[in-house]
């Protein structure tokens, strides 16, 4: 058995140790994927400090491309804060596949974005209102996207070692991303799910309360 082998050759020994073998040749992708975000974040928060009109800017962007959906119903409103999320996150796996540029563009728009958002939420509320708002789903949400765009990334390296044969031992490509798409969908779409549930029936639910 090659090392590619034994990174991702897993015994029926139960769901957790899968996962966890699964996850650990991803840690040192995790770690870029989440320097990146935090990166992202700092500048769109520094961004709309010194240029407030981008909070305008983009929140009008926001509100042309979703602002239909808050005259729906909270279970249409969970069902499409999964499915975006869902189809988002999967595609900045799979398009990782090409040399991973995909994943880091997905992750550093969106800490940008959410860098813009939590300065204007920050001014309008108060830090304890963002967090509260941002905590109950944001620590399953995120990092379910993170470990998302860090299977992308993964592949990327895997097939740029592929192609240019960097590696002296072989790199099975297809099995790779086999193996990426079954973790997607047993863990990652799960995970997924619940932070659209929490987000919409519970985070709303805090905000009121805290707002009102």
């Amino acid at each position: 058995m090659n090392q590619n082998e034994q990174y991702y050759y897993v015994e029926r020994k139960g769901f957790t140790t899968e996962a966890k073998a699964y996850l650990t040749p991803l840690r040192p992708y995790l770690l870029v994927i989440s320097t990146l975000f935090l990166l992202a974040t700092a500048a769109g928060y520094v961004s709309a400090y010194f240029n407030p009109d981008i909070i305008d800017e983009l929140m009008g962007q926001f509100e042309e491309t979703y602002g239909w959906i808050a005259d729906e119903s909270p279970i249409m409103i969970m069902l499409f804060i999964f499915a975006n999320n869902t189809i988002n996150s999967f595609i900045a796996m799979l398009l990782g596949t090409f040399f991973g540029i995909w994943p880091v563009i997905f992750i550093l728009v969106n800490g940008y974005f959410i860098g813009v958002v939590v300065f204007s939420s920050v001014q309008e509320y108060g830090i304890l209102v963002v967090l509260f708002a941002l905590l109950p789903h944001g620590i399953i949400e995120l990092p379910a996207i993170f470990i998302s765009a860090s299977m992308g990334l993964r592949l990327g390296v895997l097939a740029f070692q592929k192609i240019f044969k960097i590696k002296e031992e072989e790199i099975r490509f297809k099995y790779e991303l086999f193996s990426a798409i079954r973790f997607f969908v047993t863990v990652i779409v799960p995970l997924l799910f619940i932070a659209a549930i929490i987000e919409t029936f519970i985070t709303t639910t805090i905000l009121y309360i805290l707002t009102s």
